[in-house]
């Protein structure tokens, strides 16, 4: 009976339901896009670096004097049960054959058996007179697999392209053998990157690390790639909670035009509220009806407003940020639309309780 009663009255003043629904779709469209942005921005982001998540990052200490590790160094570490994966750097010039430019750029000495550890994203062809370079490289100075790159006088042919991060290899750099690394630039180790299969292990090893390296001081610093991927986690959870609260302000104007076409309905059906109570309607029953004309306006509102959302997210998601929607994304489509649902029955509160509350003597007399 109240269902159909609110579905009649909302259709007599249908433009000013249909302005309270525009707001609610807006709102719940805002809210829920911006926190599917969100969650896919973060999916790109943690995608790109999912494969570091099995490493700890050994690095000299550069504050107590150490530059670079010894092959002395290296066999301490091959105590610990994991892969251990010497990695020696050095910037030096390279020039680019048939594109006839020099470049400065990051060498990395790597041994071959090593590079599959690393997660580049490439097959292990590398040999003594073969390079590969990160993508950054490749598409900034417009080379492929099979060009030539000059180092020291020595013609290397591109056999890979793979992915740089920061945390690893760097971008806009190239990977050497081990062996023509040490011809060129010598034995010393910049990194050392520490292989852990089972990530329940990553603090363990970080642990025993910092306990063989820095028995009287502080040699090396450690990094467990697991921690920092978590801080990268937590803020971008902060990130889409911000933007849900911008869109959030969307959908608090809604309810205030949600609450304004209640209270106008309010006073325009003084008398239909009359003739109701005076027949036998009590308070619960008024406001019910209100009630229920706020959640058919919230229900339909949120569910158009969650749909469009999803499309316009997958659209955004897919095509500007290169990513995909994941299942996660879906709990702020659900938020959504209980918030659009909770704002519209918050905003009708006042209203409701005020038609619930009209004499039905004055409300007759008013007419």
């Amino acid at each position: 009976m109240y269902f159909e009663m609110a579905k009649r009255n909302l259709k007599r003043n249908f433009l000013r339901s249909i302005l309270a629904l525009l707001g609610i779709i807006i709102g719940v469209m805002a809210i829920s896009s911006l926190g599917i942005l969100g969650g896919g921005l973060k999916e790109g982001i943690m995608k790109n670096f999912e494969g570091v998540a099995n490493f700890v990052i050994v690095f000299p200490n550069a504050e107590e004097g150490y530059l670079h590790f010894t092959k002395k160094d290296v066999d301490k570490l091959k105590k610990l049960n994991c892969i251990v994966i010497p990695i020696s750097t050095k910037t030096d010039i390279v020039y680019i054959k048939g594109k006839n430019k020099n470049t400065y750029t990051t060498i990395y000495g790597i041994k071959k058996e090593d590079i599959n550890y690393l997660n580049l994203g490439v097959k292990n062809k590398l040999t003594d007179t073969t390079v590969y370079v990160d993508g950054f490289f490749a598409s900034v100075h417009d080379v492929k697999v099979g060009d030539i790159v000059v180092l020291n006088n020595v013609s290397f042919r591109i056999t890979g392209i793979y992915n740089s991060s920061f945390y690893i290899l760097s971008q806009n750099s190239m990977v050497l053998s081990e062996k023509t690394y040490g011809r060129f630039y010598g034995d010393n180790y910049s990194m050392v990157v520490l292989y852990v299969r089972n990530k329940d292990y990553i603090n363990k090893i970080k642990n025993e690390t910092e306990k063989i390296m820095n028995k009287k001081e502080k040699k090396v610093i450690v990094l467990a790639m697991d921690k920092i991927l978590q801080s990268i986690n937590d803020a971008m959870d902060k990130i889409s909670l911000f933007l849900m609260g911008i869109g959030g302000i969307s959908l608090l104007v809604a309810g205030i035009g949600i609450g304004n076409v209640m209270l106008m309905s309010t006073i325009e059906r003084t008398k239909e509220i009359g003739v109701m109570k005076s027949i036998g309607a009590s308070k619960k029953d008024i406001m019910i009806l209100f009630l229920y004309e706020a959640l058919i306006l919230g229900v339909i509102g949120s569910l158009i407003g969650a749909t469009l959302s999803l499309g316009m997210g997958y659209l955004i998601v897919h095509y500007l940020l290169g990513s995909e929607l994941s299942l996660s994304c879906l709990v702020y489509v659900f938020l959504g639309v209980l918030f659009g649902i909770g704002t519209a029955l918050i905003s009708a509160l006042y209203p409701a309780y005020k038609a619930s509350k009209l004499d039905p003597i004055k409300a007759l007399r008013n007419e």
